[in-house]
């Protein structure tokens, strides 16, 4: 089954409407018709069974069959502070983390970005993170759209992002490794992990962060991109929180 993103706006009752790209692709792409049976998800945590009941220019109206919870919803609430990468690599690592189902992403500007935010150009950048988020979000049903916070500055995002129950700051000379007990056995249910750029952090960094409550770990012996440790790390995370197999205790 093909399955589209809807706005929640555009859900009233059992009509949805698709529109604009979405639209254009199952009927042109696609060559869906009248009848044709489809998948919808909202990226707010539900999935609906429809059907095309009419199909006008640039706009599409379905019939809703069923609507369930969607099934892709990790157990944990994972944030991703990364600090700000080349154009490239940040457009794979949001399909990536939007695959995993971290729920939100925050750009950092760090001491040793080689990457800064150019003014006229975060605009047109987040507007296509979000497309690639929503692609993704169609892709592996997971549920929830990831949210893409502002870029931060490292000092703004040690005094603002203080909610999470666990924070980690991956680095490579840090003297621990991620265990089992950052995330107390798997009871944590929001944990915030933050990555440097291709730079890394540096020590003055890492310092102010242990400082401000952080967890200071590293991901291994070997030295990894920063795209690569942003996967890694979140998915480390969710397996000790139990939503990639390891079964957490609970009390």
């Amino acid at each position: 089954m093909r399955y589209f993103y809807v706005d929640p706006s555009a859900v009233e009752g059992a009509l949805a409407v698709i529109e604009g790209a979405e639209a254009a692709h199952a009927r042109h792409v696609l060559r869906l018709s009248r009848g044709s049976e489809v998948g919808l998800v909202d990226g707010c945590g539900f999935e609906y069974r429809a059907v095309i009941d009419r199909m006008l220019p640039g706009r599409i109206e379905l019939q809703i069959r069923e609507k369930i919870p969607a099934a892709g919803i990790p157990s944990l609430r994972l944030g991703l502070a990364q600090g700000w990468l080349k154009e490239k690599k940040m457009d794979r690592l949001v399909r990536t983390l939007s695959e995993l189902g971290v729920a939100r992403l925050i750009p950092l500007v760090c001491a040793r970005a080689v990457v800064k935010p150019a003014a006229g150009r975060d605009a047109f950048r987040f507007e296509r993170w979000r497309r690639i988020a929503v692609e993704a979000l169609k892709q592996c049903r997971r549920g929830v759209l990831l949210e893409i916070g502002e870029g931060l500055r490292f000092e703004r995002l040690l005094a603002a992002e203080t909610a999470w129950e666990a924070r980690i700051l991956f680095w490579e000379e840090a003297s621990e490794p991620l265990s089992a007990a950052d995330v107390r056995g798997g009871e944590v249910t929001s944990a915030l992990a933050v990555l440097g750029p291709e730079g890394g952090f540096s020590r003055e960094e890492a310092e102010r962060a242990a400082a401000a409550g952080f967890l200071l770990r590293r991901l291994g012996p070997r030295v990894l991109r920063a795209e690569t440790a942003a996967a890694a790390a979140a998915a480390l995370l969710q397996h000790l929180a139990g939503d990639l197999g390891a079964t957490p205790k609970r009390s």
